[in-house]
């Protein structure tokens, strides 16, 4: 049985009357395609980087406008323009800059703990850990090395070693990666992505350490009760839920046996959560905020993989939902928590990138298993 057969019948109840207007700006045109949407999109952060070639999300409570560049909101700009690109030279330029602002970081940063150097109680950091500015340089740069070359990737798989140096060294006891935030299971979860993406690529991540990280995701959701531990969400459900879904899918790929079986189980019932859209899953905390956007897109990322009728459905209607609250001039605004109109609108871009990010990846790991096989 497929883990996200009950998507299908998903009627999204996502919470329209916090979207765009209520910024001040006016709305797009709904009719606009998603595609569109997600170019736009990117066409704005482009025109927002900053000087040093990085974003930023400014500091809780505060306007991003004029703040200095961050690790995450950079990290996950630069992922964005990486999908938009779609794999060309489109968006080459500004991805190459904000590639070197995370390396420079990376490697002005000290070799011991798990933190980088940067503006401190970012948005970001307050809202989803001390550790997220490490946790988003990892995820990225394991996407964005493969596609660099002489030194650019040389010097840039040095600061990634580094870094996943320091995703490990963030993981706790039980499994996590960060807390002393709203919401670090998210935080938790890129971690955990970022490890995953460095094997993929051949990076040598201890078997323990993914085991500690699948024991905690799987304990996010009762896979007898259907419920979830929202306790390091905020103590909202779509947060555990996502997190859970992306983990506990990451996990099915590596593990065997019964241990496979518990993270299949654990993913099938936070998509049917999610496909269910039980109590209200999908509005999250009640308005749009960079906490939803990564939910929706680690929702995305995971539907995309599994491909078929269920993820066309999910991805016309969150296509959709998105279309409809994108403001005027491309942007997306957050409502609550991480309200950084960079932050959000890279999130929003990426979860509108998944389907075609997912196929070129998949195409991409394919043919490097072929390659190991001759």
């Amino acid at each position: 049985m497929k883990i996200w057969q009950s998507m299908i019948t998903m009627g999204l109840a996502l919470g329209l009357a916090s979207g765009a207007t209520a910024s001040g700006q006016s709305a797009v045109d709904t009719e606009q395609d998603p595609a569109q949407a997600r170019a736009s999109g990117a066409l704005w952060l482009i025109e927002h980087q900053g000087h040093d070639g990085g974003w930023g999300a400014g500091a809780f409570g505060q306007s991003a406008g004029g703040a200095d560049s961050d690790v995450a909101t950079t990290s996950l700009a630069v992922m964005a323009l990486m999908r938009d690109a779609d794999g060309g030279p489109k968006n080459r330029a500004s991805i190459e800059r904000g590639v070197r602002f995370v390396v420079r970081t990376v490697e002005s940063s000290p070799l011991e703990g798990p933190r980088l150097q940067g503006p401190e109680g970012t948005q970001p950091q307050y809202k989803l850990g001390r550790n997220v500015d490490t946790h988003f340089a990892a995820l990225m740069l394991g996407e964005a090395i493969p596609t660099l070359s002489g030194d650019a990737h040389a010097r840039a798989d040095i600061a990634y070693d580094k870094v996943l140096t320091k995703v490990v060294a963030a993981q706790q006891a039980d499994g996590s990666f960060d807390g002393n935030g709203w919401a670090p299971v998210l935080s938790s979860s890129v971690a955990a992505q970022s490890l995953y993406r460095a094997r993929e690529l051949g990076k040598e991540i201890l078997p323990e350490t993914l085991a500690r990280s699948d024991a905690y995701q799987r304990k996010l959701v009762d896979t007898e009760t259907g419920e979830f531990d929202a306790s390091e969400g905020a103590g909202v459900d779509l947060y555990a839920a996502a997190s859970s879904l992306r983990g506990n899918s990451n996990a099915a790929k590596r593990a065997e046996g019964e241990e496979r079986d518990r993270a299949l189980a654990a993913a099938r019932t936070s998509a049917d959560a999610v496909g269910r859209d039980r109590g209200g899953l999908i509005a999250g905390f009640g308005s749009v905020g960079g906490e939803e956007m990564l939910s929706y897109m680690m929702i995305s990322d995971s539907m995309a993989e599994q491909g078929g009728d269920d993820w066309k459905a999910w991805e016309g209607r969150i296509g959709h939902h998105l279309v409809a609250i994108q403001n005027a001039d491309g942007s997306w605004s957050g409502h609550h928590c991480i309200t950084s109109t960079t932050f959000v609108t890279a999130a929003a871009v990426m979860t509108l990138g998944s389907g075609d990010a997912i196929a070129a990846h998949t195409s991409t790991t394919g043919e490097q298993s072929v390659a190991k096989r001759r």
